[in-house]
Parts: C-alpha cells; structure tokens; sequence
C-alpha cells in the first residue's frame, strides 16, 4: 500500500485499537500459481509472553486458502471508516479525492493445534457476545454441535510484522480547506462521514480565531 510519509501512523497505541475496532479483516494469500486468495474473517489481535503481536482466527476447512498458509506471508487488511471529499469543499483546488484509514499487516503465517483453536473459539465468542443483552459462551454450544463444527474448521496465527498504517485525512490542506472538510462531512451527518470527521478534528484540533 503506498503510503505518504504525511499520511503514515506510526503510534502503536492507535493502531492497536484500530485493529480490535474493525476486527473483520481481509486475510490474502498466494496460491501456487501466484494467484491472490482471499477470505473475510473476524480476527483477534493477541500478545504472547514474549511481546510477539498475532492475529488469530478461522477459515472453514472446505476454504483452500489455509493450504498456503506459511508458503509465503500472509497480507491482513483492516479499514472501515472512508468518505468522499468534494473539491467544492475547498477555497481553490478543483480536484476531489477520497479520505480513509486501513492498516495492513504482513507476517508468516502458522496452523493452531486443537487446544490453541479451542482456546481462540473462546476468546472470539466471549468477545463478540459481551454486547449482547444474553451472552452465550462456548459452554453453552451442545457438545456434538461443537464438536461437529470443530471438524470443519482450520485455526490459523499470524505474527504482526510488518505494519503499514495510512491514515489520509487532508493532512497536506492548509487550515480554511482542512476545517472546512470537517464542516462538510459533519453536515453529510453519516457515520463513515461523521467518524472521518472526528478523526481530523483530534488530528488538528481547532483553535478560536
């Protein structure tokens, strides 16, 4: 992903949280023939004793992308929040582009033994259901059920190595162009918008004239 260096997060701390906000990611891989393989899946952001970061999650057993898991690295996309920014939004430029935020992730990928995938199912499930109003857990699952699924399903760890965190949001506009993006989104009032918006504005907060 080609990043202006104007554009790059290096803070680890936001990365991180992006991360585990916009869990479901895009996991890419080769195939033999050198042909991108993807699959969507919901991802858990795991340090390990050593102060290793990885990405752990599942694919069906029936997906053959895990075949190429560890032939060559693995690439995780994350990205959620993006809203197209009109040239009428600025005192003079005429061009129009788009704002976003993505992170992506390369790093050797590993296939989790049964205890590590019973352990990963749980952590994913007690996650996922701390929102809801009843949470089930794992132990809630009857036991053919899970064991049934459990058979059908490939566990697999990713390290976070290399990172690559572009966050382009109007940081080369000079202030009347950049403020007034903010107004704008804010005003389309939807939540890609509005979210977009509020990450400039901690960006370059705005000081009273």
């Amino acid at each position: 992903m080609l990043t202006a260096n104007l554009n790059k997060e290096t803070d680890w701390n936001k990365i991180e949280a992006f991360m585990r906000e916009f869990s479901f990611a895009l996991v890419v891989d080769t195939d033999e023939n050198n042909v991108p393989q993807a699959t969507h899946l919901p991802l858990v952001l795991k340090q390990k004793p050593d102060g290793q970061y990885v990405l752990q999650g599942h694919l069906a057993k029936a997906n053959p992308q895990w075949h190429y898991f560890g032939k060559q690295d693995t690439l995780v996309i994350f990205s959620a929040p993006h809203a197209y920014i009109s040239s009428s939004w600025y005192e003079k430029e005429r061009i129009p582009t788009w704002n976003y935020m993505a992170v992506h992730v390369h790093g050797k990928t590993r296939i989790l033994t049964d205890e590590e995938l019973h352990q990963n199912l749980d952590e994913l499930v007690t996650h996922y259901e701390a929102a809801s109003k009843c949470p089930v857990t794992i132990a809630d699952i009857d036991e053919k059920s899970y064991a049934n699924n459990f058979k059908a399903i490939v566990g697999f760890e990713i390290e976070v190595r290399d990172i690559n965190a572009n966050y382009k949001l109007s940081a080369n506009k000079k202030d009347k162009d950049y403020f007034n993006v903010i107004a704008n989104l804010q005003e389309k009032g939807d939540e890609n918008s509005v979210r977009i918006a509020a990450e400039m504005q901690c960006r370059r907060p705005q000081t009273e004239q």
